[in-house]
C-alpha cells in the first residue's frame, strides 16, 4: 500500500481547489476539527497509481489549499467525449482512434498504445502493471467550500459542505448537504440530499437529483438527461427549469416563481 497524508498548516475553514482525474474523492466536513488535512491512499506498493501519490502537487496560500493528482491514464488534454446512452468515447493526443467494422485501429505519434484498466496490452510490447484505484480524503473544517475537477472519479460529500464547485465527466457525485452548489456533469450521476443555498446545475446525458432544496435562486439546464428535485416551504425565489430531449421532475414548488423550457422533452412542476 502507497499512503500520503498532507497536513494543512491553516487554522478554520479552508477553500480546496482540488483535480484528480480517476479514483475515489471523499470530502468529509467535520464541524470540530480545526484544521484541514488530506491522505492519498492506494493498494499498490509501485506503479502509476504509487507515482500519481507521490507526484501529487500541493500548495497553500492562505486559506486556500490546490491540489492537483497526476492523471494516471495519460491525461486528456486537448480531448473530445462523445456520450452515447450513458457512455463515453474520448479522443486525444495525435491521430487517434478509428472504429472499423467492429475492429479498433489506434494510431498516434511514434505509435499507438492500448490500456485496459490503466494495464497496458499493446502486441508485442511489455504488459504495464495494473492500475489500482486511488482514493483521496480530505477532512475539512466547517464552513469550508470546495471546487472538484475530474473525468470519471466517484466523489462523496459527507457533513456540510458551504459551497461546491463541481466539474466531471462520467463522474458521479453524492453529497449529504451542500450550501451553494454549481454542477456541470456529462454522463455522470448527481445525488444530493440537501441544498439550503444557491443552485446551478448543467446536466448532458446524465441524472440530477436533489432530494431538498430550500435555497433561493436555483437555475437548472438538462440536456438528453433525467432531473429530479424536491423544493421544500423555505425555498424561495427563482428557479428556472430548461430542458432538452430530456424529463425533469420538479415538487413542492408551487410557491416559487418558476420558468420552464422545452425542447423535445418535458418539464413537470407541482
Amino acid at each position: 500500500m502507497t499512503k500520503r497524508t498532507i497536513p494543512v498548516d491553516a487554522v478554520g475553514p479552508i477553500a480546496l481547489d482540488l483535480t484528480m482525474h480517476t479514483g475515489t474523492i471523499h470530502l468529509a466536513v467535520d464541524p470540530v476539527l480545526k484544521q484541514a488535512r488530506v491522505e492519498l491512499t492506494t493498494d499498490a506498493d509501485a506503479g502509476p497509481s504509487a507515482d500519481a501519490i507521490r507526484d501529487t502537487d500541493v500548495s497553500l496560500a492562505g486559506q486556500n489549499l490546490t491540489v492537483r493528482v497526476s492523471d494516471t491514464a495519460g491525461g486528456a488534454a486537448g480531448s473530445t467525449t462523445v456520450s452515447v446512452n450513458g457512455s463515453t468515447v474520448t479522443f486525444s493526443g495525435g491521430r487517434g482512434v478509428r472504429i472499423d467494422g467492429g475492429n479498433i485501429h489506434v494510431s498516434g505519434h511514434g505509435g499507438g498504445k492500448v490500456f485496459i484498466n490503466g494495464r497496458e496490452v499493446t502486441p508485442d510490447g511489455p504488459a504495464g502493471p495494473a492500475l489500482t484505484p486511488i482514493t483521496l480524503t480530505a477532512y475539512l473544517p466547517a464552513e469550508s467550500v470546495a471546487l472538484v475537477s475530474t473525468h470519471s472519479a466517484k466523489t462523496v460529500v459527507t457533513g456540510e459542505l458551504a459551497r461546491l464547485d463541481f466539474d466531471a465527466t462520467s463522474g458521479n457525485l453524492t453529497a449529504e448537504r451542500i450550501g451553494e452548489l454549481d454542477a456541470t456533469v456529462t454522463s455522470g450521476k448527481v445525488l444530493v440530499s440537501d441544498v439550503t443555498g444557491s443552485l446551478t446545475a448543467n446536466v448532458t446525458s446524465g441524472y440530477f437529483a436533489v432530494g431538498a432544496y430550500s435555497g433561493h435562486d436555483a437555475r437548472l439546464t438538462l440536456t438528453s438527461g433525467q432531473a429530479r428535485m424536491a423544493a421544500t416551504s423555505k425555498a424561495s425565489g427563482r428557479m428556472s427549469v430548461g430542458v432538452t430531449s430530456g424529463q425533469a421532475y420538479i415538487t413542492g414548488a408551487a410557491h416559487l416563481n418558476v420558468r420552464r423550457r422545452a425542447t423535445s422533452g418535458y418539464v413537470q412542476v407541482s
